[in-house]
């Protein structure tokens, strides 16, 4: 190979690094960029669910007191140094993702439907079903299955009570969900899907509130268990 070839072959090899360490240093900046965002996202996410929680605890006593109009809006409610409380409609919004956003949003829901506005009620508890809270998102689906039932679609109700039962297993409130599900199946009509949840209530859960009401269920449909 002559001197110039053998130059011409550095000089392609000597590019051909070039390329390939521009290729690994624009991946690292990428996965470094991807890091760095990740960890301002984690860090604000922390931080706008410690003002969220903030936020509601200002406003929980209020709804603790059914006084749902002033809870949702926050009017009325003594302002904290120059801080205006924020309603549950407000904190729902604005925090919106963080694990405090999606309980305003549950109980916003739940006092829009105690105010009769189950049609606005319906947006906060889908807002609500967004959380990795278990506890939360189970009552996110019966506050749906209520607006349901609100609008008299049975049917639908029923369903998402169930639905709420089969994901609250042993949460404590699977008895509830299934029983509201047997007497919203038994409001649309369909009798063998009511009498089976109505037995799963007063066997399963024979010592619940509901249990007697379950039977009471099954007493209206022709059946007894012993």
């Amino acid at each position: 190979m002559s001197t110039e070839q053998s130059e011409s072959a550095l000089q392609t090899a000597a590019d051909s690094i070039r390329t390939q360490w521009k290729a690994v240093v624009g991946v690292v900046v990428v996965i470094a960029f991807a890091i760095g965002g990740y960890w301002w996202y984690a860090s604000n996410a922390i931080e706008q669910n410690i003002e969220a929680s903030t936020q509601l605890s200002r406003v929980r006593m209020t709804f603790d007191m059914g006084e749902f109009s002033k809870a949702l809006s926050g009017d009325s409610i003594p302002a904290v140094g120059a801080d205006k409380v924020m309603g549950l409609l407000e904190i729902s919004e604005q925090y919106a993702g963080t694990d405090a956003g999606s309980v305003a949003a549950l109980m916003a829901g739940t006092a829009l439907l105690n105010l009769g506005r189950p049609t606005e009620a319906v947006v906060q508890f889908e807002r609500a079903q967004a959380s990795d809270a278990q506890i939360v998102e189970i009552g996110a689906l019966q506050g749906l299955a209520s607006c349901k039932e609100a609008s008299n679609d049975f049917s639908s109700a029923a369903s998402l009570y169930e639905q709420a039962g089969a994901q609250g297993a042993k949460s404590g409130l699977e008895d509830r969900c299934y029983y509201h599900a047997a007497l919203c199946f038994e409001k649309s009509g369909n009798k063998e899907k009511a009498i089976q949840l109505y037995t799963l209530v007063v066997k399963k859960f024979e010592m619940s509130e509901v249990a007697g009401s379950a039977r009471g269920g099954l007493a209206r449909l022709g059946m007894a268990i012993d």
